[in-house]
């Protein structure tokens, strides 16, 4: 199974319509400065990220600190995953 940044870079890729080369969508680019993400690329980003991975990013969390790169991105993830479980409050929201 892909990790985190590979399945968002096929999502980027294949989703969002990337017109760069794959190569130059690594996990440090600076995906809005970039051209890789815009206002309705970063609301669909969100949604596939809470729909895939089971997380809820708080409207205050949708900044480029945490969505500016692959990295970043994985990094929000797997703190989401490891702070989320099924009896955390969070979860209600669904």
């Amino acid at each position: 199974m892909p990790n985190v940044a590979e399945r968002i870079r096929r999502f980027i890729l294949d989703d969002l319509g990337w017109d760069g080369a794959a190569d130059e969508l690594t996990d440090d680019l600076p995906l809005i400065h970039a051209g890789a993400l815009d206002s309705i690329g970063i609301l669909t980003l969100v949604q596939f990220l809470e729909s895939n991975y089971g997380i809820i990013i708080d409207d205050d969390e949708i900044v480029s600190v945490h969505l500016g790169s692959l990295a970043s991105i994985e990094q929000l993830v797997q703190s989401k995953k490891s702070s989320q479980s099924p009896q955390s409050p969070e979860f209600s929201r669904l």
